[in-house]
């Protein structure tokens, strides 16, 4: 357990080292935390978009999906890597009664932001019953003046 989350900080910090630091500036970029009311405002956006993200999801809501979910997105859960396509295949595919979120916690590093929080969920994908209590970490990148979903991470609480 310890090797997983190790190895998911890193993942995390490398995203937003890549993310963060990939301006064409002559100087080095660094990570910090933003606080104020521009970051207020990013906190309410990314929050808005994480509520956007459940409802398509619930709704199948493809578009919105396409919307929200860079091209490059790579999604983590406890067995397995998938892509934006993968994520919207699955949409299609399962059914989602409800997602819940609880507790979310947006932290910005300049154009990135990394959301922590609960789900709870009532799903199904086929004969599986995949209802329960999640623990999420979103990575949010600014591109283009909007921000779209680019990582993220999903674990069943057990």
């Amino acid at each position: 357990m310890m090797k997983h989350l190790l190895r998911m900080s890193v993942v995390v910090a490398l995203i937003l080292s890549n993310v963060s630091c990939s301006g064409s500036g002559a100087g080095t970029s660094v990570a910090t935390i933003s606080s104020g009311p521009a970051s207020d405002n990013a906190d309410q956006t990314i929050t808005r978009l994480e509520h956007d993200w459940v409802t398509a999801i619930v709704n199948k809501d493809t578009v919105t999906l396409d919307r929200l979910i860079a091209d490059d997105f790579s999604g983590t859960t406890n067995d397995q890597i998938y892509s934006k396509g993968d994520a919207i295949e699955d949409v299609k595919t399962g059914t989602h009664e409800s997602l819940d979120l609880d507790n979310i916690r947006v932290r910005l590093f300049g154009d990135t932001a990394v959301v922590t929080m609960g789900q709870t969920e009532k799903s199904r994908h086929g004969d599986s019953d995949f209802s329960g209590h999640y623990l999420f970490t979103d990575v949010w990148a600014k591109r283009n003046g909007q921000w779209i979903a680019v990582a993220s991470h999903g674990s069943r609480v057990r």
